[in-house]
């Protein structure tokens, strides 16, 4: 592979969590020639979910996908939820600059909270990566946390900023919304 590769086919991969499960994915990918690029795993109770993109060289993504979907059914066993995709190159064009900022939100657990802000996002033309959710008794109340890394174009950062924190505002949430590759407690309001 050259430094101009790029992923060809994406696993997604979920079922009772086992070493045995990721074992015989990675097999599956070593029998049919790929190389793993990226992965992404994560346990909740006894259920694993995967995602993982591949580099299959010298194949398109839809022969790297077939080629790859017939390997796993030697493989895997049965119980996981397998799914392979094929990757097509995105089509360069002229756009906006984007910027990665780090988005950190904790408020009080209410319906909606996603909803509103990936809406707000998507409003802007932003894109969500490495999302994590959960909640936690604090204060007598169950609250939600949410820390993502978001890009969006550089022409919007301020807007956005001044949106989310009009929304946090009003739904009494802690926010972070900056350039920081790091994670970082919020403060305590």
């Amino acid at each position: 592979m050259d430094l101009a590769s790029t992923p060809n086919v994406l696993i997604t991969s979920s079922g009772l969590n086992s070493a045995q499960a990721i074992r015989d994915l990675t097999a599956a990918v070593y029998d049919a020639g790929g190389s793993i690029a990226a992965s992404k795993k994560v346990v909740l109770g006894s259920h694993y979910s995967l995602l993982m993109a591949l580099w299959l060289p010298e194949a398109t993504p839809a022969s790297a996908a077939a080629t790859l979907s017939k390997t796993l059914e030697a493989h895997v066993a049965g119980g996981a939820s397998l799914s392979v995709v094929p990757l097509e190159s995105a089509g360069g064009g002229a756009e906006d600059a984007t910027v990665t900022r780090r988005l950190k939100i904790e408020c009080p657990q209410k319906p909606g909270i996603v909803l509103t802000v990936t809406q707000l996002l998507q409003d802007h033309g932003a894109v969500t990566s490495q999302m994590e959710a959960g909640t936690s008794a604090r204060e007598g109340a169950i609250w939600f946390e949410i820390e993502c890394l978001v890009e969006l174009p550089e022409s919007v950062v301020e807007e956005v900023g001044a949106q989310l924190a009009f929304w946090s505002d009003g739904a009494g949430a802690k926010l972070l919304f900056d350039a920081s590759p790091f994670r970082a407690p919020l403060e305590a309001a």
